[in-house]
């Protein structure tokens, strides 16, 4: 007869992988490092600085990114919260043609982190703005600390988001924690 406590084993180990396997690569036990909690400051053990990663891109209101086809470029017109942090987050973005006139474009977003192989549940709503000439996207939700890749795509304007994009880009943040 197999002991009650001896049924929990396998239980408890498996507990305990799922816990691990969302931890960041980048996490530590202790780090001195400056730019991620402030100059001579510790990063408590068990806490996310992904600051010095070299994926993530520096917050910036207008950070642009050309995509990765050439034919149109990505504009983050602005974060709220600037920069994006953990819980939710809204951005403004314009998406320019080769001219940098407003591009005709529907829009889909993605949100991954790719060190954990997950997104969110969250599924954001995207608002085209006609006066302003760009897409509000809101919630993007940044649920635990790492890096998070947000990928926006754009499609023709009156097709659905599953046939060939024009374009697309990706942008990098760190949500420490």
């Amino acid at each position: 007869m197999v002991s009650v406590r001896a049924r929990r084993w396998p239980l408890v180990l498996i507990a305990l992988l799922q816990v691990g396997a969302c931890s960041s690569p980048n996490a530590s036990s202790t780090s001195n490092d400056a730019d991620a909690a402030g100059a001579g400051s510790e990063v408590p053990s068990g806490a996310v600085s992904c600051t010095t990663d070299a994926r993530v891109d520096h917050y910036a209101a207008g950070l642009s990114k050309d995509g990765k086809l050439g034919t149109l470029s990505f504009r983050l017109v602005e974060s709220e919260p600037a920069p994006p942090s953990r819980g939710s987050n809204r951005f403004v973005l314009q998406i320019l043609d080769q001219s940098a006139a407003p591009a005709d474009v529907s829009l889909h977003v993605d949100l991954k982190m790719p060190d954990h192989g997950h997104g969110t549940s969250i599924v954001p709503t995207i608002a085209f703005d006609a006066d302003a000439q760009s897409f509000a996207v809101t919630p993007l939700y940044l649920f635990m600390p790492g890096v998070w890749r947000i990928d926006f795509t754009a499609f023709t304007k009156d097709s659905d988001t599953t046939g060939t994009p024009l374009d697309s880009a990706s942008f990098f943040f760190c949500i420490e924690g």
